[in-house]
């Protein structure tokens, strides 16, 4: 057992320690203390204003960037999806604005939207697997796979592509009702009152993460891929992370199949998109962007119209 007299000790050499330390920081060492928290103060002053400095210089370069890339957009998509219809396929929490800037390079190239559908959360939901089975079946009039994802698919890239040049851009009733049976069961959100098949894609993606992309955003990118003439999975920054819809699909059986881009929130992510369509549509494939897996910022040589 400890006694009282270690204790006393104790207590002791750590009043002893203080005044040591009292006296040295008021005496001796006290100008010496002072000039080092002085400087180091300084110090850590100017390191902020070189950084705020860096910081303006980088905004002011992202800005010019972005700025050049809105002027540039329209030249170096020129013409690249003449005549050529492409489907817009939206994940659920993606950016609207992001979606709305596709649209409009996809008509500055030269082309025109078909259907623009928006996939809801249940479509990804394991739970309602067996529901969006049953529906993909009774579309198809009989399951002609067994992984009802894999069934979905098809059928919905049926219903907004057309494969060979055949009655591209021209409006399907039978695409109608089957829009209408995925969005009666809250699937996808669409506007079927008038459905045009196109004879291309592109699936826009959020930064963040959607639930079973590997069960379910990869194998519709494929069956996209496979009825129409390309498909671009096109994604902000960040959706290269291996949770991520690009991150996934880079890891996935469609590497070689599918293109993609993983700087959609930015302008030149915009018009890479175009870029991989067009170097889709003439048998290439690419991962564009800044991101994990990509293969540079955009095709080399850049498609020509």
């Amino acid at each position: 057992m400890i006694d009282f007299r270690y204790h006393i000790d104790s207590i002791v050499a750590i009043f002893m320690a203080l005044a040591v330390g009292i006296v040295l920081g008021s005496g001796p060492l006290k100008d010496d203390i002072s000039g080092f928290l002085e400087d180091r103060t300084q110090q850590l002053a100017d390191e902020k204003v070189e950084l705020q400095s860096e910081v303006s210089t980088l905004r002011a370069e992202i800005e010019s960037s972005e700025q050049f890339a809105e002027l540039s957009q329209a030249v170096l998509v020129d013409g690249l999806l003449t005549s050529r219809v492409t489907a817009i396929v939206v994940l659920p929490n993606v950016d609207g604005g992001q979606v709305d800037a596709v649209e409009d390079a996809v008509t500055a190239a030269g082309g025109a939207v078909g259907e623009r559908i928006t996939l809801e959360s249940a479509w990804t939901d394991p739970e309602q697997s067996e529901i969006l089975g049953r529906v993909a079946e009774t579309i198809a009039r009989g399951g002609r796979d067994a992984d009802p994802y894999e069934l979905a698919s098809q059928v919905l890239a049926e219903a907004l592509l057309t494969p060979g040049g055949r009655a591209v851009g021209e409006s399907s009733f039978d695409s109608i009702a089957v829009l209408a049976a995925f969005e009666n069961e809250g699937f996808i959100s669409a506007d079927e009152d008038e459905v045009i098949r196109g004879d291309t894609a592109i699936v826009v993606g959020p930064a963040g993460v959607v639930l079973n992309a590997d069960l379910t955003v990869v194998p519709l990118t494929l069956a996209l891929d496979d009825v129409g003439a390309g498909t671009v999975l096109a994604a902000p920054r960040g959706s290269d992370q291996s949770a991520g819809v690009n991150g996934v699909l880079r890891g996935s059986n469609a590497d070689g199949v599918v293109s993609s881009e993983d700087r959609l929130d930015t302008g030149n992510g915009v018009t890479v998109t175009i870029l991989a369509l067009a170097e889709q549509i003439a048998g290439g494939v690419g991962h564009y962007g800044s991101g994990e897996g990509s293969d540079g910022p955009a095709p080399d040589p850049l498609p020509r119209g």
